[in-house]
This record gives C-alpha cells, sequence and structure tokens, in this order.
C-alpha cells in the first residue's frame, strides 16, 4: 500500500493535513490498493484537494475533486470523456461504547466509527465518492440530437436518410383532400 494514501487519525498532528494533488489512473485502477471497487473508465488522473482536521473527539475530512470517465452517451450512444466533480465529507469518531451516540439523540452529525489507532485509507474514500457520483444516463452534451427512430443514424454526424411513411396515420388521408376555396 503506498502510505501517502494511508492515514492514521491518532497520529494526526493538531495542525491537520492537507492535500492537493492529482491521484494516479494507474493507482485507483489498482485492485491491490483498498477494498472499494475499482474505478472503471477513467480517463485520466483525478485531481483532489483534501483536509483533514481533528475537531475535539472527531476527525474531519473535506475535500473536492476533479474527474473525467469514459461513458457512453444515452442518447446517441458515442463515446466521450464525461467530467465530473463532487465533494469529499467524512467525519471519524474512534469506536468505543462511551463515543458511540443513540439513533435518538438529537445531534444529527453521522459518524464513521473506526478502531484505534484509525488507519483510513484514502484511496477507499475517493472510489466510493466517485461511485457515489455516478449517473446512469449522461448525454455527450446538451444539443445531442440521439439516434434516428427509423434508421438509427446518429443524428449528430449524419442526416437521416429515412423516407417519411404516414400510411397507418388516420389523418395521412386527409393530404389528398381538396377544397375549394
Amino acid at each position: 500500500m503506498q502510505r501517502h494514501w494511508m492515514v492514521t487519525l491518532q497520529n494526526l498532528s493538531s495542525s491537520g493535513r492537507s492535500w492537493d494533488a492529482d491521484v494516479p489512473k494507474a493507482l485507483l485502477e489498482d485492485e491491490l490498493y483498498g477494498s472499494v471497487n475499482v474505478l472503471p473508465g477513467l480517463a485520466g488522473d483525478v485531481h483532489w484537494q483534501l483536509s483533514l482536521q481533528r475537531e475535539g473527539s472527531a476527525f474531519r475530512l473535506n475535500g473536492s475533486w476533479e474527474a473525467c470517465l469514459a461513458r457512453s452517451c444515452s442518447r446517441c450512444t458515442a463515446g466521450f470523456n464525461w467530467s465530473v466533480a463532487g465533494a469529499s465529507e467524512r467525519l471519524y469518531q474512534f469506536s468505543s461504547s462511551s463515543d458511540k451516540k443513540s439513533d435518538t439523540d438529537e445531534d444529527e452529525q453521522s459518524y464513521d466509527y473506526i478502531e484505534r489507532p484509525g488507519e483510513v485509507n484514502l484511496l477507499d474514500v475517493l472510489r466510493e465518492d466517485i461511485w457515489l457520483a455516478w449517473k446512469a444516463d449522461v448525454i455527450c452534451s446538451d444539443t445531442c440530437k440521439g439516434l434516428c427512430q427509423g434508421c438509427g443514424v446518429n443524428l449528430n454526424t449524419s442526416p437521416c436518410q429515412c423516407v417519411p411513411d404516414d400510411s397507418n396515420n388516420p389523418f395521412a388521408a386527409l393530404r389528398s383532400l381538396k377544397l375549394d376555396g
């Protein structure tokens, strides 16, 4: 495990720690580094700005990230690089019977309880956040025209060659109607 991405909360200084780094694509796609599923289709490194601060008996992780993933457009099925950004927010606390709060507490903060010494794999945090930002349907652009429903051609790159056939249209007979005016 690359120690740069492993943090031991118990050893965190009072001033905290900050990162502003590009996390290598190869590292996020490597199954040997972490327990969260690897990210398929990364188009490049992931930029991550992150800070970890001690707040009393808790630890606050805050950050933002930007990634680019190879995807297929939901309208035209063309491949494109989907740019996505998100936030990383976690509250950690060491687990013990006195630290855990019941569900009826008025304090709405949700903690991730962790055993001492509190090792946190930051790669797992980043992978999880990117997975949570995943959208099933993404489009290549707001102006994407999609596929022709008749011939299936990508209307962004080629004109449709379909011959309109409205013989099943109940109003098609009105075209031949001659009105004297």
